[in-house]
């Protein structure tokens, strides 16, 4: 077993008759930071909900440190699933649920707990140095759903740490946040991956929002690996508009990579 590995072979997801997902082959050693980065319908999240075991696929192998999730009983892939930090897009959580911030955080804690066990006092201390961790200490008792986005987003990437995970999988934690929380969650992953030697799988639409130790980017386009590699290969004109027919520059300010759409009209020296 190899803590934090992750290799997906020959997966396909169907749906409506059709190909949504078709990965080949690929290899997430322990402790990479992988961008997953795509046009919308790409295939981003149900390739992060295969990793974490959320979707089986139709065909192929989803191996996480050395077990095949896809042959897998239900209990044993809970258990193995345990070690998955997954924070899901906030539109799909249920902030209407009366639940404290301290309470929505101790959920991770009780995941790797026997079922119907009572967490113990050191899980309540886990579970406010993460709240602690994310800055949302004088937050703890408020309810999740008087939160801001921000805020909501740090909750949940505090619930996932609880886990004590050997994978954290973002799926677009920055979306409909302003510019400064985009940044601030930016900045606090990059910290939990310096400071927990984890592995990272982070799908953002945004490029600018991937932190400077993500070192590896994985571009989607029509549910199928279009580039694979380095940050400035991957994140290159010429790899991009592969997948986004075209139009596209990109602009490198402060080490974070910006993707501006140019009209076609600008291009050929016309105005629009």
């Amino acid at each position: 077993m190899t803590p934090g590995s992750l290799v997906l072979s020959n997966v396909r997801v169907h749906r409506g008759g059709r190909t949504v997902l078709q990965i080949d082959n690929l290899k997430v050693p322990p402790g990479d930071f992988v961008g997953i980065v795509g046009p919308n319908g790409a295939g981003k999240t149900t390739l992060l909900k295969v990793c974490a075991g959320l979707v089986k696929p139709t065909g192929g192998s989803v191996w996480m440190e050395g077990l095949d999730l896809t042959r897998l009983g239900a209990w044993r892939k809970c258990e193995l699933r345990q070690h998955i930090g997954y924070i899901p897009q906030v539109a799909e959580y249920n902030a209407e649920l009366p639940f404290t911030l301290r309470e929505v955080v101790a959920m991770g804690r009780t995941s790797i707990r026997p079922l119907l066990t009572a967490l113990k006092a050191e899980d309540r201390e886990v579970v406010d140095h993460w709240i602690d961790t994310v800055g949302l200490g004088d937050r703890r008792n408020q309810t999740f759903r008087s939160l801001s986005g921000g805020e909501q987003q740090k909750a949940l990437i505090a619930r996932a740490m609880a886990q004590d995970p050997r994978i954290l999988m973002l799926d677009e934690a920055c979306a409909n946040l302003d510019f400064d929380w985009k940044y601030q969650i930016s900045e606090m992953v990059e910290r939990l991956y310096r400071q927990n030697q984890i592995t990272v799988l982070m799908v953002s639409h945004e490029t600018s929002v991937l932190p400077h130790t993500c070192g590896r980017v994985v571009l989607l386009a029509g549910g199928r690996i279009l580039a694979d590699g380095g940050v400035e290969d991957v994140l290159s004109p010429n790899k991009l508009n592969g997948a986004y027919h075209g139009g596209l520059r990109v602009a490198d300010i402060g080490g974070r990579k910006y993707i501006v759409s140019v009209s076609r009209s600008l291009e050929a020296g016309g105005t629009s």
